[in-house]
């Protein structure tokens, strides 16, 4: 058969927050075994590949840097391609501005820019009414657990002022050990985009962004290609939009076989976790 690679999701699919989910370990080295190449590809911003090797390998999986696509380094690359030089209000995680910053780009914070004096929401107005350090070129908008209102107060200002306006992805939910969800950075997003009417241009899936950014650099074929997630709404669609056979697995945030399908959204297999993707692997893909 064949050589295959397989475009693995981390949340939902090989783990839900520290926990692995059950047969993930089995299931990269039973591709290992047969010769199949995969990576990781998710729409998580707050970590730098070069951290993630780490992070995964506390959680018992292995992958190798060149092997980690996520946001992140989907912005950093796409912001260096685009707008070189540019400055960028990033709000996300320090992980993300630290990649800005290593592309040559110029990364802000909300606190770069404001006065120090300015605390709370109703200090902030007349800053924003007036004048700030500085106006970056570009919002960008991550996973960010500390935000809090003079991010957002600013972010809006800029956005309104013409600043670019990018998101590393829409998720509205971060899955959680235990079944529990979490706000994802879409309900950030859509927050800004409510407030301001400005749309953003989205790089993480169902954008085919990613896909597009592995071609290049892995140098594999759509054809040779697999997307394993358990979103519909961004996992199996980016693979559909990109060409490319799809598999959810029901370990995240789709738990359970829908009644019915979206339009054009069924995925071309589904499987109740990476186990029984193993268990039918010869059925699904021939050999192996």
């Amino acid at each position: 058969m064949d050589k295959l690679h397989f475009l693995l999701d981390g949340d939902g699919v090989l783990w839900r927050g520290s926990e692995l989910v059950q047969g993930a370990a089995e299931f990269l080295e039973f591709l290992r075994a047969q010769g199949h190449t995969y990576c990781l590809v998710t729409n998580n911003s707050s970590y730098r590949r070069e951290d993630a090797v780490g992070r995964i390998a506390r959680r018992g999986l292995r992958f190798k840097l060149e092997e980690i696509y996520n946001t992140n380094y989907l912005a950093c690359c796409y912001l260096n391609a685009h707008y070189p030089g540019a400055s960028v209000l990033v709000i996300g995680s320090e992980m993300l501005a630290e990649g800005i910053k290593a592309q040559g780009l110029v990364p802000y914070a909300a606190e770069d820019l404001l006065p120090t004096t300015t605390i709370g929401a109703l200090t902030i107005v007349p800053f924003l009414r007036e004048s700030i350090a500085s106006e970056p070129d570009i919002v960008l908008v991550g996973l960010d657990t500390g935000v809090d209102y003079k991010d957002i107060a600013l972010a809006c200002r800029l956005l309104q002022d013409g600043a670019e306006f990018i998101a590393t992805n829409r998720d509205y939910t971060y899955p959680l050990e235990q079944g529990y969800l979490l706000p994802g950075n879409g309900a950030l997003v859509d927050l800004l985009e409510r407030v301001t009417g400005r749309r953003p241009l989205n790089l993480g899936k169902p954008e085919t962004h990613l896909v597009e950014l592995i071609e290049r650099e892995l140098g594999v074929a759509r054809e040779q290609m697999v997307m394993v997630g358990d979103r519909i709404e961004t996992d199996i669609e980016m693979a559909k939009r990109a060409g490319i056979r799809n598999v959810l697995v029901l370990t995240g945030i789709t738990d359970e076989m829908p009644q019915c399908w979206p339009e054009g959204g069924q995925p071309t297999f589904v499987v109740r976790d990476l186990t029984e993707l193993h268990e039918r692997f010869g059925r699904f893909f021939g050999g192996g």
